[in-house]
Parts: C-alpha cells; structure tokens; sequence
C-alpha cells in the first residue's frame, strides 16, 4: 500500500515515492543468483504526474529485510536508480522510503532464484513459445508439464508450448531440487500475429536493417470489429523485446505492400558486454521473444520467439587497423574479444609464435576474454590468424608480421660466432692432446746415441802375461768382442727413461 506524503520543494508539492516496475506486471521480482537489476524509482505529485524537480533534493532511503539474499549498492548516481544484487535462493522486500519512515515508503518483493522465461507470456489459438530456465548457475535436467492441456500442449522435454485452447493456466518446471511455474493465458482467436524471421538471429554481422518480425491483424477485440482501431497509418501497435537487453524494437509499416512489422536491433558486442547480466549461467545463444500488441488495449498481443546467437567483435580492430606488427623490442600483444568468447583460433607458424588465453569472464552473449600473442624466436615472418565462431559462422582474419631489425640482427650474429670461437677451442685443445698421448706412446721412436766422454772410455784388456806368477789371478772376464759391446751400449741408450734413472752398467759384466 502506498502512503501518500507532502515535502515542498522549491514552492512545489511533492505527494509520492514510487518504485517503477515496468517490466513487471505484479510487484513481485525475479531475479536471478548472481544477476544485477537496475530498478528505477521516482517522485510524484498528488495527482500522479512525475515530480522530475525532486532527484538530487529529497533524501530517500533502500533498504531489504534479508541482505544475504538481495544486496543494494547505496551509491547514487543521481538519476534515481536502486541497484540489486541476488547474493543466494529466497525471498527479500525491498522498501524505498524518506528518512526511513514506513508512513513515506514504497515496496516490492524480490524473488532470488531460478525462474521460467519468458514471464506470464499471452498467446493466441495456435501460437507456438518456448519456454525456458533462467537463474541457475548449473544445468539441471527436468520436464515440462502444463497446468491444463486443453490450454496449453507442452513438449516434456524441449519446453515448446503451443496454445491449444483458450483460457489461464499454468507451466511447471519440474527437477529433483526444484519447481518452478509461471501463468499463461491464451485468448480466443488470433487478434496478433506475429511470424519470426526462418534465420537464425545474430548481431555479428550487424543487421542495418533489422530483422522482420511479421505484425498481423484478425478478429475482433472485446467485440468490436479491428477497424475501429486503424487509422491513416494502418493499425497502431506496439512492439517489445524479452529479454531487453539483447536489443530494442520498434514498429514498422511498409506502405508499399501495406505490410506491418516489428524490426528487431540486436545490441553489438560491446554493448551487450555492458548490459549482460553477470551470472555464470548465461549461454552464448538464448531464446528472445518479440511480441506486438495494439496501442490501446496492450492485453490484446501476439508474440513469437527465436534463436539469438551472440556474435563477437575484436576489440584492437578500430577503424585504422591494418594488423599486428611486431618488432624485436615488442615481440608479445594482446587480443581482446567482446561478446560470445566460444571461439576457434588458427595460425600456421606454430615454431614462431603462440597464442594463449590469459583471462576470460564468460557470461555468454556479453563475455571477455583476452588472448597473449608471444613470438617464440627471433625470426621475421608473417602469418594470419583466423578467429572463427561455429555458431554462426562469424570469421574474422588478422595479420600478424614480425620483424628482429637490424639490432636483434647483430645479436644474433655476435652470439654465433662466439660459439663458434668456443667450440673452434675446445676442438683445438683436443686435437692437441691427443697429438701428444699419441707420440709420447710410441714404442719404436728412435732415441740418438750419445757419444760417452772421453774420461769414460774404458782401455780394452790386454793377453796377460805368461811371465806372471800364476799365484796371482786376474778378476776380469775374458775380452768381450767389440760388436757386442757396441750392440749392448746401443741398447742401453735407447732403452726409455733408462738414462733418466742414471743407471751405471758395465757392458762387460753382462754375462
């Protein structure tokens, strides 16, 4: 219940606080787990009309019974907006006020948790939706099931509803841990129809066009025929999107043909990375419904749902980029991708460079994700990458050039040929070696003879005398012939490193 109050501001009334659900056709939020919602609020006169003089001069106040489940940012940014966080399951009221008075405050009730999409659709006899489960951080596996199958057929396992019959019912969502439903409601007759476009929807390449949602109109409304609400411009309508923040629509009539239709914009990847929600359980494709409905009585609608693909956008490709140059002083860079990060990437020069994932936020149609670029070698050489999406076929080609300079060029040189110096050395100091080992091995080298000294030469002996007492006898050995002796000094000396011992042998006495 809303409490009116009086506050004057500058000679001005102003009666109301007010939390504007636009989106929200009963006062009740769903939010997901994880998921941020900006919820406006605004100030009122006593008659209702908007008191736009009020922002920025009366003092208001947000506050949540359960703050573990629904989280406010208090800051103001001074256009009146409440920003909220779902933290874990459950519910939480959410209360505006001034000066946290109950008499002057406004409330809504927040659900935190999964939900069915879209929310309290309305459809016509044999208009087709599909449902889905929205605020789960895991996928989980369940059925579908309908309140009243003569109102609404629903396929168990996909969640394709089609309206079989007119009335209110409901869909459940069933799992292990969980139930959710959300209510539809199917009106007799098609009043509103509206036909998606047979292709897939993307925002990469970007629709200058849009994409055409087919707008009919039959029957009667409330029992008056459909002329009553044409006028010079055909029948005015209006067009919405679900969820706002892939896109915006607007109406169109092509008075050529005499055709109306809802022309779908689908935000770019920069924008979507901004307006995304972040929660880990969004997808890189989600099923958007456009639905029209007549100006002046907006429960007559028709909707129609399709797939929307993200697409994705390079953030370092401006208008003047030519592509990646890399010198020996720059020799890494950066690739950023906005959008739908689910993406191929391919080059050739597998040895020269590498390309790696650095960071990545994956929240689907709105991630980021950045990618390092390193060349391995000092090398010069060129190449491309490809950035391909499977999706929906997106390609986009960057070329990539490195070049050392002249500078890398000479430190390269200088290393090799020290090395080489290096290994010319070692090679050297071997060969060496082993020279050496080989000579000082040797067995048969020949060794000169020396000449013995003069003070050495040892007199050859002489015939004894027969004339001798034969009392006295002669020590020495009978004559040696001189070949032998020369044949034993020769030996002598060339023996190794038997002169070196400084050996004294008397080649007389070798017997």
């Amino acid at each position: 219940m809303r409490v009116l109050w009086e506050l004057h501001v500058e000679g001005w009334m102003v009666a109301q606080i007010r939390i504007t659900l636009q989106k929200f056709s009963v006062r009740v939020i769903d939010l997901a787990v994880d998921a941020e919602l900006k919820l406006p609020i605004s100030f009122c006169d006593v008659l209702g009309n908007p008191f736009q003089e009020a922002f920025n001069v009366v003092p208001w106040d947000a506050e949540t019974n359960y703050p573990d489940i629904v989280s406010i940012n208090s800051t103001d940014d001074g256009y009146g907006n409440i920003h909220l966080k779902g933290i874990r399951h459950g519910r939480a009221l959410l209360r505006v006020s001034i000066n946290s008075s109950p008499l002057k405050s406004d409330y809504v009730l927040v659900s935190v948790g999964a939900y069915l999409s879209p929310r309290n659709p309305i459809l016509h006899l044999g208009g087709h939706l599909n449902f889905s489960l929205e605020g789960l951080k895991e996928k989980v596996s369940g059925q579908w099931l309908s309140g009243n199958e003569s109102v609404i057929s629903l396929d168990v396992l996909s969640g394709e509803a089609q309206a079989v019959g007119e009335g209110t019912t409901q869909v459940f969502f069933e799992c292990s841990s969980l139930k959710l439903l959300t209510t539809v409601t199917v009106l007799k007759g098609k009043v509103v129809h509206v036909d998606a476009p047979m292709e897939t929807l993307t925002n990469v390449p970007f629709p200058a066009k849009g994409y055409n949602f087919s707008v009919k109109f039959s029957g009667a409304v409330d029992g008056h025929d459909l002329e009553g609400f044409k006028t010079d411009q055909g029948v005015l309508f209006t067009c919405r999107v679900d969820p706002p923040y892939v896109g915006y629509v607007k109406p169109w009539r092509d008075y050529s043909s005499g055709k109306s239709y809802c022309l779908f914009f689908p935000y770019s990847p920069e924008h979507l990375v901004q307006s995304v929600p972040k929660s880990n359980d969004m997808r890189p494709y989600i099923s958007l419904s456009i639905s029209a409905s007549l100006q002046e009585t907006n429960h007559v609608s028709g909707s129609a749902s399709a797939l929307f693909v993200g697409g994705f956008s390079v953030l370092e490709m401006g208008k003047n980029f030519v592509g990646l140059n890399l010198t020996g002083g720059s020799n890494k860079t950066v690739i950023t991708i906005l959008g739908n990060t689910d993406i191929d990437i391919h080059w050739h020069e597998r040895d020269s460079m590498v390309i790696s994932p650095v960071h990545e936020e994956d929240f689907g149609i709105g991630g980021l994700a950045k990618y390092e670029v390193k060349v391995l070698r000092a090398e010069k050489f060129k190449d491309k990458v490809v950035i391909t999406l499977p999706a929906n076929g997106q390609r986009v080609e960057i070329d990539v050039s490195y070049d050392p300079g002249e500078k890398a060029f000479s430190v390269s040189t200088v290393k090799a040929t020290l090395w080489a110096g290096v290994v010319g050395c070692i090679v050297l100091l071997l060969l060496t070696f082993a020279i050496f080992i080989f000579f000082l091995d040797r067995p048969d080298r020949a060794w000169p003879r020396p000449r013995p000294p003069a003070g050495l030469i040892t007199p050859a002996p002489t015939t004894p005398d027969g004339r001798s007492s034969p009392a006295v006898k002669n020590d020495s050995s009978p004559r040696t012939p001189p070949p032998f002796v020369d044949y034993v000094r020769r030996t002598i000396h060339e023996t190794p490193y038997y002169t070196r011992e400084r050996r004294r042998v008397n080649p007389q006495n070798t017997f």
